[in-house]
This record gives structure tokens, C-alpha cells and sequence, in this order.
């Protein structure tokens, strides 16, 4: 396990130290949802997304999940060599990869499906490692155990659902908002300029908004 998360690590920081190569990647596959629409005409109601955007989109959740990594993992390192990147380029590399990440999955109901996980992996346990205080609990209610593990799923369903359905509700606004036509357009346009910045000066877009 720890060879694992050190391998991760090592790959994070690797993208870390290539953060404006990245940052140019990423604004693409940010975005080609403008690109392509702009080019192929505004989709109509009821229409399938076309093979092409699918498979960008999903390539984007890779590249946003490095872009997150490579970040957060460049963060405490701002100025040290070999990144040097300005803390502006760290936070543009974060949302960036929140907003690819997010793209896909923000019609996905994840406060069921997580509850249905939890719920599932409480009862597998009380089924199993537990399964002496579960007969335990039946035979003092007089009832069948499958009951005990029945009304256990459904509590933890419950309050794992009600936990995450605002934060669901929160990942919903924020995908729908970082995949719009407009925000598309913007986060391209600032990630091109961040990483030519860089690439010609070395310094950050950051340097000139905020000093």
C-alpha cells in the first residue's frame, strides 16, 4: 500500500514540475466543449452527445484528476526548484481539474449511491464479523436477524443520503456552472495565457493581477 501512494506521489510530483505544459493541456480539454459547439452548432433538446465529446469528456477526468494532483502537490513547494510556479498557477491547475473532474460525473445521484455503499458495507459487516451481536439483537426483539441487517441498511442509507445530498447538490451547481459554453471559453483563454506566460517569461499571470 505505501509503495503504491508513493508511486502516486512520485507521478503527481512528476506533472507538478510540468505544471504549464499541463495547464495547456488541460485548458484544451476545458475548452473543446466551446470548441466544438462553436464549430458543429448548439446541440437540441433530447439529442445523444456525439461519440467525440464522450470520449474528450472522459479523457478530461484523467487529465483533471492529474491537474488536481499535480497542484496540490506543487503547492507547498511554491518558489523551491524545479517548480517555481507563483501560487496563482497552483489554485488555476486545482480548479481546472475540479472543473474537468467534475464535468461528467455532476448528473451522477452519488448521495444514493454512496449511501447504497456504506449501507451495504455496514451490513456485510454486521453479517459477518459481527454476526453474534446481529443474533444477538434478534433474538431479544424476537425477530428474524435478516430483519436487524434490513432496518441497519435503511438507517445508514438514510443518514448517509441526507449527509451528502447537499454536498451532491453543491457538485451539481458547480459542474453544471465549469462546463458551461462561457466557462469553457474563459478557462481556456486563462490557462493558454498562464502557460505562455510562463513558458516565454517565467513568470505567472498571477504576478500582473495581484502583484
Amino acid at each position: 500500500m505505501i509503495d503504491i501512494v508513493g508511486g502516486f506521489n512520485l507521478i503527481f510530483e512528476w506533472f507538478g514540475q510540468h505544471m504549464s505544459t499541463m495547464l495547456l493541456i488541460g485548458g484544451f480539454f476545458a475548452g473543446f466543449y466551446f470548441i466544438y459547439w462553436f464549430f458543429k452548432g448548439k446541440q437540441e433538446e433530447g439529442e445523444e452527445t456525439p461519440t467525440l465529446m464522450k470520449i474528450m469528456t472522459y479523457l478530461g477526468v484523467l487529465i483533471g484528476i492529474i491537474l488536481l494532483g499535480g497542484g496540490v502537490n506543487a503547492w507547498p513547494k511554491q518558489g523551491m526548484a524545479p517548480y517555481d510556479y507563483h501560487w496563482f498557477t497552483c489554485v488555476l491547475a486545482i480548479i481546472v481539474g475540479i472543473a474537468l473532474v467534475l464535468r461528467p460525473i455532476k448528473d451522477i445521484p452519488w448521495a444514493a449511491l454512496v449511501g447504497v455503499i456504506v449501507g451495504g458495507f455496514v451490513v456485510f459487516i454486521s453479517a459477518t464479523y459481527l454476526k453474534v451481536i446481529t443474533d444477538g439483537f434478534a433474538s431479544i426483539l424476537g425477530i428474524d436477524p435478516y430483519w436487524i441487517l434490513i432496518i441497519t441498511f435503511l438507517i445508514i442509507f438514510l443518514i448517509v443520503f441526507l449527509a451528502f445530498k447537499m454536498i451532491e447538490g453543491i457538485g451539481k451547481l458547480l459542474g453544471a456552472a465549469l462546463s458551461s459554453r462561457p466557462a469553457s471559453l474563459i478557462i481556456m483563454i486563462i490557462c493558454a495565457t498562464e502557460a505562455i506566460l510562463i513558458y516565454i517569461t517565467g513568470q505567472s499571470l498571477g504576478l500582473l493581477l495581484f502583484g
